[in-house]
C-alpha cells in the first residue's frame, strides 16, 4: 500500500538492460532516467553503477511529494570506500534540495542533510563495499534509519516530509556518489 515509485535494475519491466530509461513498476508512471550511472552485474546482483562523480537514477518531470505525514524509503544498495574525504549521498529531493540518506565529508556517519548535516550517530564503516538494505522512515519533523531491518544509530529531529523526490544514487551537481544501487522503493506512509 501507498508505493508511489519501485525500480529495479533486476526486472526487465523496469530495466530491459540497455538504454537510459528505468520505468517505474509501481503504476504510478514516474519513468526515470540514468543520467551518467550505467548498468552493470556485480557480485550477481544486476545493479546500476553510481560510484563516480555525479552518476545517478533521476526521476523525469516532477517526482511525488513526500508526504509531511510520513514516507518511507528501501533501496539494496552497495556503499563503495571511494575518498572518505567527500561526501557521499544515496536519495535526494528537489524544493528545496534535501538528502535523507547522506554521509559527511572525512566521517562514515550515517546521516541526513537539509540546510547543514544531521546525525543519527552510525558508523557506516562495516557496511563499505557489501550489498545491504538501507531504509528511512520519515516526515517533516523525524527520521529513522534503518539497515537490514534493524534500527540503526538515533532518530533526528529533522525530515524531509514536503519535498519533491528526485533522484537516486549521486548527488546531481557536485560529485558525491554512494557506489551502487539495485532497486528503489518509495511509499507515501510510515
Amino acid at each position: 500500500q501507498n508505493l508511489v515509485i519501485w525500480l529495479d535494475a533486476n526486472n526487465s519491466s523496469s530495466y530491459s538492460g540497455s538504454g537510459t530509461t528505468v520505468n517505474d513498476l509501481s503504476g504510478n508512471g514516474y519513468t526515470n532516467t540514468l543520467t551518467g550511472a550505467t548498468y552493470t552485474m556485480l557480485n550477481s546482483v544486476k545493479c546500476f553503477d553510481c560510484a563516480t562523480g555525479t552518476r545517478r537514477v533521476v526521476v523525469d518531470g516532477t517526482g511525488p511529494t513526500l508526504p509531511t505525514t510520513g514516507y518511507t524509503y528501501i533501496t539494496w544498495a552497495r556503499l563503495e570506500a571511494g575518498n572518505p574525504a567527500s561526501f557521499r549521498t544515496l536519495l535526494y529531493t528537489n524544493s528545496p534540495k534535501y538528502t535523507p540518506i547522506t554521509i559527511p565529508t572525512g566521517t562514515n556517519t550515517l546521516g541526513y542533510w537539509d540546510t547543514e548535516f544531521r546525525s543519527s550517530g552510525y558508523d557506516l564503516a562495516s557496511s563499505v563495499g557489501i550489498w545491504v538494505q538501507y531504509a528511512v522512515v520519515g516526515d517533516n519533523s523525524s527520521q529513522t534509519f534503518y539497515i537490514n531491518g534493524s534500527q540503526v544509530g538515533s532518530p533526528i529531529a529533522y525530515g524531509a516530509g514536503g519535498t519533491t523526490h528526485w533522484g537516486w544514487g549521486a548527488n546531481d551537481t557536485a560529485g558525491q556518489p554512494w557506489g551502487y544501487v539495485a532497486n528503489m522503493f518509495l511509499y507515501t506512509t510510515k
